[in-house]
């Protein structure tokens, strides 16, 4: 009786397609599945900065415009108010937060406080930090971010999202009296789940 089979040649050729095809899928398959880390990880971080300011201000009565500096907000709120633990004393993607403002949460992410103003007298809304929220606790009163997100601390990339369509590990974010918000386009749109094409709306977001 003659066997039927396959010839190696044939069989070589079938695993250097499957090959091919991995090599083609694999690294897609990966990136949607980091970006998909990513998106969740600062959904968690934006939810546990303002989890902070509420029950502080529930359980203290104070905001973050009652606080000086970046280094009083995270020793007296974030600190006290987060599961934070002893971990990195400097942030991967700057150079510029000292350790002071820098504090790591149970999950392995790191913040970075920089650029914070507050304001004991908040009753003016067109002040920095006031207490109805219409303008952001940064120095000088401009709307830009004040703290910083690595959603996955030192482990890499260590990269500014600047695209909502190639989500990276760092965010920035911006600081009110009584909330934490998404600063820049690229960070608000993975917040949110809104993805736009690359080179697209990636405008409004700082970096070093």
């Amino acid at each position: 009786m003659k066997k039927l089979g396959f010839t190696l040649a044939e069989v070589l050729i079938t695993l250097v397609i499957i090959g091919v095809i991995a090599a083609m899928t694999v690294p897609t398959l990966m990136n949607n599945t980091n970006a998909q880390e990513y998106r969740s990880a600062l959904k968690k971080a934006i939810a546990g900065l303002n989890q902070a300011l509420t029950l502080n201000y529930a359980l203290e009565g104070l905001s973050a415009n009652d606080y000086s500096d970046g280094a009083a907000l995270v020793n007296e709120v974030f600190k006290k108010r987060m599961s934070v633990i002893d971990g990195e004393t400097s942030f991967t993607n700057t150079s510029t937060c000292d350790a002071s403002d820098v504090f790591t949460t149970a999950d392995g992410m790191v913040f970075c406080v920089k650029g914070f103003q507050g304001n004991e007298n908040g009753d003016d809304q067109t002040s920095a930090c006031n207490t109805y929220n219409t303008k952001p606790c940064t120095t000088g009163g401009s709307d830009g971010a004040n703290i910083w997100i690595d959603v996955n601390g030192s482990k890499k990339p260590n990269r500014l999202t600047t695209s909502s369509a190639r989500p990276r590990d760092i965010y920035q974010a911006t600081i009110y009296a009584q909330k934490v918000v998404p600063y820049g386009n690229p960070t608000q749109e993975v917040m949110f789940d809104k993805t736009v094409t690359v080179g697209e709306n990636t405008s409004g977001q700082g970096g070093e």
